[in-house]
């Protein structure tokens, strides 16, 4: 069983994936998703195959279910997609809320603070899905650094946005701890360089991606 309090102590920086990583927001994201090409009058049930496209980007599932949509019209979608998605989380009650997070997160977060850790989220969402997500949750408070993926020219399963937020924490890939989720997302960690543990409290798959594997944030 991985320690988590052992893996933090030896590192400075933990920088936490967003969707499926903290928070299970990928169907919400399916959702927000449908409703926008059911406007444009496609029919797509994306919310029932979401294996299918685990940890792809927006515009690589846009591409792959709708290849007649020109580069201007993928963007527009994923914008539209982007504002439906901001109204999902505006709606949600509280106790649904808490529903989509990963167990165990904010005393995870309290414990990282006592510590002195510097807090990150990387996430390959735009940065407004980003600000978005992390305001619905009550996440904001505890994160020093937020990138979304506007913020690099390459994004996963590109390493350039985890190290480009180790260079922003001033940190380095011997002092930085990744959590992460998805196949996409594990391949950008790992060739970071710095210290990978997958979460697989709401993964797709059951199959072992990576050597260190937990279901939570609890800690034990």
């Amino acid at each position: 069983m991985t320690d988590l309090k052992t893996l933090v102590a030896a590192v400075d920086s933990i920088i936490f994936d967003m969707d499926g990583t903290m928070v299970n927001t990928e169907p919400l994201h399916a959702k927000a998703a449908v409703m926008v090409l059911n406007e444009m009058g496609i029919e797509l049930d994306l919310e029932s195959c979401l294996a299918k496209y685990y940890g792809m980007t927006d515009i690589d599932v846009l591409k792959l279910t709708c290849p007649h949509l020109n580069d201007e019209q993928l963007e527009q979608t994923i914008e539209q997609k982007n504002l439906h998605l901001v109204k999902i989380f505006d709606q949600l009650r509280p106790e649904e809320k808490s529903s989509y997070v990963t167990p165990g997160l904010f005393e995870f977060f309290e414990y990282l603070k006592f510590h002195n850790k510097k807090i990150a989220v990387i996430s390959a969402s735009e940065d407004i899905v980003v600000d978005s997500t992390l305001n619905c949750f009550a996440i904001e408070p505890f994160v020093d650094l937020k990138m979304g993926r506007g913020q690099t020219l390459l994004t996963k399963p590109h390493p350039q946005p985890y190290l480009e937020g180790m260079r922003r924490l001033q940190s380095t890939p011997e002092r930085t701890l990744i959590f992460e989720d998805s196949p996409t997302g594990l391949k950008s960690a790992i060739a970071s360089g710095a210290l990978v543990v997958r979460i697989t409290g709401f993964a797709h798959s059951e199959e072992i991606l990576h050597s260190l594997e937990i279901k939570n944030f609890l800690l034990r």
